[in-house]
């Protein structure tokens, strides 16, 4: 792999895991393409470039599976190029032909970006090409997702993906449902790139509804493995539903204009089947692999750390270390979201009175299974 920065790549990712995941995919389905992979962390871009691989990434997976032979099947193939977000900033004057996924936390997105752009990065470079989403989360000051973030500092019209928290089975090339929201015309566009590969493509129009999807299933994977912990796993369906329960009222009311939010309340309390609208195939998916997770085991080791008798932020800084968790990011801001939208979601009120360290994870959880806590609609 070359020093020199490609300046005309056919496409441009930014991340970790499951950026990395895409890439490879991209980089498989597409052997002609030019893929630039960007990453933070010089000493990853070094150890990348030097082995292909990230040790970091997936070392533990891979070592729960005791088969090192793992590694070579999640090594990055020979047309990418990989580049720190410092190079990246100060080399990079050319455009993205095809491309961009700028794979970071939501509520990074922002100073990645924008810090891209003050650096020199033209905005004119992604003009040619089409812009993926697939940061699950918003912003905590703004309240604003991911896709509304890049289509104000960008210019763009992103589309929003949403699939699981898979990224090393991903990696592998083991099948996975995403689905993709967007204009037509541009969601046609990236499921063409990424047709043929491992991705089973759910498409449908409403970005709002699969953005708000990623952080809520998040918040809901995270309550299933904190009551897998202190009930055991046959009180884990019980959770799961109730979370499917609730982002369907979510659902219902984002997807209208919010001069219609109101009539869409009103819409739920009448005695007919009003909220059985489509779920985000995406999501739906992912409420049935909730124990395979990074969200679920962060639950159980929340429930472990307090247990011997870490605070809740201890906990939560002590887990956080290992993996970014935006589970633990989001529900603040997600529960403000869905107060704003007069939604109240009684699963993700209790998990920020427990990440807040308010309530324990028993005293929460209870009040939630024996539903002492539920808001009828």
């Amino acid at each position: 792999m070359t020093t020199h920065l490609n300046q005309y790549p056919d496409a441009v990712t930014m991340g970790g895991r499951f950026g990395w995941a895409l890439t490879k995919t991209l980089a498989l389905r597409h052997p002609g393409w030019q893929l630039l992979f960007v990453m933070r962390d010089t000493k990853k871009v070094d150890e990348a470039k030097a082995t292909g691989l990230v040790s970091s990434f997936f070392e533990d997976k891979i070592k729960k599976a005791g088969a090192p032979g793992l590694r070579k099947k999640i090594r990055m193939p020979g047309n990418v190029q990989f580049c720190s977000l410092d190079a990246f900033q100060k080399a990079f004057r050319g455009k993205v032909r095809k491309l961009f996924i700028p794979a970071v936390p939501s509520n990074r997105i922002r100073e990645v970006l924008t810090g891209m752009i003050d650096a020199g990065v033209p905005v004119s470079a992604f003009s040619d090409c089409e812009t993926l989403s697939v940061s699950k989360g918003m912003e905590t000051a703004s309240l604003e997702f991911p896709h509304e973030i890049m289509d104000e500092i960008l210019g763009c019209d992103a589309v929003v993906a949403l699939g699981g928290n898979l990224a090393f089975e991903f990696a592998l090339a083991d099948p996975m449902l995403i689905e993709l929201a967007g204009f037509k015309a541009n969601t046609r566009r990236i499921t063409q790139f990424f047709s043929g590969a491992n991705l089973m493509i759910y498409e449908t129009f409403n970005r709002r509804k699969l953005s708000l999807a990623g952080p809520m299933k998040n918040i809901h994977s995270l309550a299933t493995g904190m009551t897998s912990e202190v009930f055991g796993y046959s009180s884990v369906s019980t959770v799961a539903t109730m979370g499917l329960s609730e982002f369907e009222r979510a659902a219902f009311i984002v997807q209208f204009p919010k001069k219609w939010h109101g009539m869409a309340r009103r819409l739920q309390r009448l005695p007919f089947h009003f909220r059985s609208v489509p779920l985000a195939g995406g999501a739906m998916s992912d409420y049935h692999l909730f124990r395979f997770t990074r969200n679920f085991s962060a639950g159980q080791d929340f429930v472990r750390q307090v247990r011997q008798g870490l605070t809740a932020l201890q906990a939560i800084a002590a887990i956080s270390r290992q993996a970014t968790m935006e589970s633990f990011v989001s529900a603040l801001p997600t529960r403000e979201f869905l107060c704003r939208l007069g939604c109240r979601c009684p699963i993700i009120e209790t998990m920020c009175r427990i990440l807040a360290g308010e309530v324990t994870p028993e005293q929460g959880l209870e009040a939630v299974i024996r539903q002492k806590n539920l808001i009828p609609t």
